[in-house]
């Protein structure tokens, strides 16, 4: 089934993808933050990158394919949540607005055409937001809520390159972090009203009181949604998919001396989702709780040492009767030894504790396997033989409770010449999932839509293998490109798979003998005309191949992704941009009835004024040419549309 809607004009969408072909990709929007290197005191400092556990290596002395977001910068441009801060990245597709019904609700995430769920892993002030029932996938969950306010990094590490990270990590890894306090203490209000009757309001508060930094933030968001169908449920009534959430964070860094610091964060969300009326009970709530604390201290100028502590809490309610509990708790222990100037070792024991807990219609469900212990250790060693040359060598073993010692393992190269002007690197990685309780569970569960489950006991871990190079070149002084050509691929996917008919049969899980590949390339360009307006441009293009071995495409991918982002300062204090994001060759969920999706593209328009220091005003237009296209949708759901346009408006008080 295929929906009718407006495709891109050909015209304009080729000349855009010649300006990013032209270009050429590898970073979106990368911080240039340099901090210590290996080659210097291995101090535990703010790691540049999240791919280095332990240590802080600048981003252009990793060969790990990883891109770094600015969330401050992001809000500038109107960029207000985490789904579509993501887009900006090359190689990494995500739907406009949120996720299948918009904003709230699940958001699919798909990188180097690898797709969320259980297969992208989030790390949140370093803690794995794992999940051992597998009933909710927590990384569409997350990206589904989590805005930038309350985000000072927000890294993606891409492919499967998580050695230091363990279960979860097949396609990617999410590292993001509450901001640290610092300078002179401020307070901000920001406030936004738009379409679909949304609002978005936060205050955020943050400094650094002698030893003490503080960071503290509040954000409260609704709106109406309105999701739009075809297909036999249509039409829904209005308002259908309203969203409420408020959300929390906060931050303190207290420098015990000049060789110690203690950190200690606390995140939580309160939100609740009006699903559809077809559904039954369409009441969803979603609460959550995250704690961290942080001990870091430099035994000497050789030896660094850091101690994490964290508790992770999820609670899922859907409709009156079925409800969804996850209680983690996770220890590290991370150490970071300098040999000498080209020699540094890393090394860490972990330990995470994660218990689940299902209700049906009042009924308790039990897998039998609800509570995992898994005990892992890593290590990782940076050599730099030669100036300008870096290379890394990580392995990690994990012990589960559910299934057997895995390894994983990782190698990467990073070398800068031509004055530093370029830079070329590569890196080879392999990660795994097991099975969760859910899917190993030999019995059958009745979720409270009716579909019947039956796990396999005989299930084994999926595992994937990855490998990158790539090219970053400096062309002028404020203008680079890069090109990255990369392959993952699945073995061992777990998957679903029908028993019986569909409305008296179950569903039961197995690993796919057939392998899953992706592989294509990323291009990039970005640059700045200081002269010009101070006139700034991003370019991304993506091209992959996300397919099995039986030539079906993997779920929820699209093979052609395309971001554009132009911004300009005409006068002083104005500045005002455009961005474009187009999708083509999509698929849906492999479900009952796989299907090929619309091609889409948007456009967006947004500017701001800054009257002062204390004041701005910002505007903004998503969807600028009200484009219609499915998000989702096969023979039994109905086919959900994207949200036309918005315009959303607000100023922000800083003092």
């Amino acid at each position: 089934m295929k929906h009718h809607t407006l495709t891109p004009a050909k015209g304009a969408a080729r000349a855009v993808l010649a300006l990013a072909l032209a270009g050429s990709c590898a970073f979106a929007r990368q911080t240039e933050a340099t901090t210590e290197t290996p080659a210097e005191d291995a101090v535990l400092a703010p790691i540049t990158v999240s791919a280095h556990e332990g240590i802080a290596v600048p981003y252009d002395r990793t060969g790990i394919s990883v891109s770094v977001l600015d969330p401050a910068e992001l809000r500038k441009e109107g960029v207000l949540t985490l789904s579509d801060a993501v887009t900006r990245v090359p190689g990494v597709y995500a739907l406009p607005g949120g996720g299948v019904n918009q904003r709230g609700n699940v958001s699919d995430l798909a990188i180097r055409g690898v797709s969320g769920g259980n297969n992208i892993l989030p790390v949140v002030d370093g803690i794995r937001v794992y999940n051992n029932s597998g009933n909710c996938n927590l990384t569409p969950n997350l990206m589904a809520r989590m805005t930038t306010f309350d985000l000072g990094t927000a890294e993606i590490l891409k492919g499967a390159q998580g050695a230091t990270y363990g279960s979860g990590a097949i396609g990617a890894v999410l590292f993001l972090e509450t901001p640290e306090g610092k300078g002179k203490p401020t307070h901000s209000f920001f406030n936004e009203y738009g379409s679909f009757d949304t609002y978005t309001g936060n205050f955020t508060a943050q400094g650094k009181v002698q030893k003490l930094g503080y960071f503290l933030s509040a954000t409260y968001e609704h709106t109406n949604n309105d999701v739009d169908v075809v297909g036999p449920h249509a039409p829904f009534p209005k308002h259908t998919g309203r969203y409420t959430n408020m959300a929390e964070a906060v931050r303190l860094d207290y420098d015990i001396n000049e060789s110690a610091k203690a950190t200690l964060t606390y995140r939580r969300e309160d939100a609740e989702y009006q699903a559809l009326s077809a559904w039954g009970d369409p009441h969803y709530d979603f609460r959550t709780n995250l704690i961290s604390g942080k001990l870091q201290t430099k035994v000497n100028n050789k030896l660094t040492s850091s101690l994490t502590a964290g508790y992770f809490g999820a609670d899922y309610m859907f409709g009156h009767g079925t409800y969804y509990q996850t209680r983690n708790v996770q220890v590290d222990w991370r150490n970071a030894y300098k040999w000498n100037d080209r020699h540094t070792t890393t090394a860490s024991l972990g330990w995470q504790r994660s218990e689940t807990d299902s209700e049906n219609n009042g009924a308790h469900y039990s897998t039998g396997r609800d509570l995992e212990n898994i005990y892992g250790i890593s290590a990782e060693h940076l050599y730099t033989p030669a100036k300008g040359w870096d290379n890394s060598l990580a392995l990690r073993l994990d012990e589960s409770t559910l299934f057997d010692e895995l390894v994983t393992a990782r190698a990467a190269t990073s070398y800068r010449f031509n004055r530093e002007r370029t830079r070329v690197f590569a890196s080879v990685g392999r990660g795994y999932r097991a099975p969760s309780s859910f899917e190993l569970n030999p019995g059958t569960f009745t979720s409270h839509y009716g579909s019947v489950y039956k796990g396999n006991p005989q299930l084994r871990p999926q595992t994937s293998r990855s490998a990158d190079i790539g090219i970053e070149q400096q062309i002028a002084a404020d203008h680079s490109v890069s090109a990255t050509l990369f392959i993952t691929r699945t073995e061992k996917a777990i998957t679903q798979r029908t028993v019986g008919d569909w409305w008296s049969g179950y569903t039961t899980f197995e690993n796919s003998r057939a392998h899953q590949t992706a592989q294509g390339i990323e291009l990039a360009a970005r640059g700045t005309f200081e002269r010009t307006w101070e006139t700034g441009y991003e370019l991304s293009a993506t091209y992959t191949q996300p397919k099995t071995s039986e030539d079906k495409a993997i779920p929820y991918t699209a093979r052609r992704v395309l971001g554009a982002d132009i911004h300009t300062t005409p006068v002083k204090g104005l500045t005002t941009g455009l961005g474009l994001s187009l999708a083509c060759d999509r698929s849906n969920y492999a479900g009952a009835a796989p299907a090929k999706f619309d091609d889409y593209y948007t456009l967006r328009w947004y500017a701001r004024y800054e009257m002062n220091e204390h004041l701005s005003f910002h505007l903004r237009v998503e969807n600028l040419t009200n484009q219609k296209f499915v998000t989702n949708g096969d023979a039994w759901d109905p086919w959900y549309l994207n949200a036309g346009t918005g315009v959303y408006g607000g100023v922000t008080l800083t003092f």
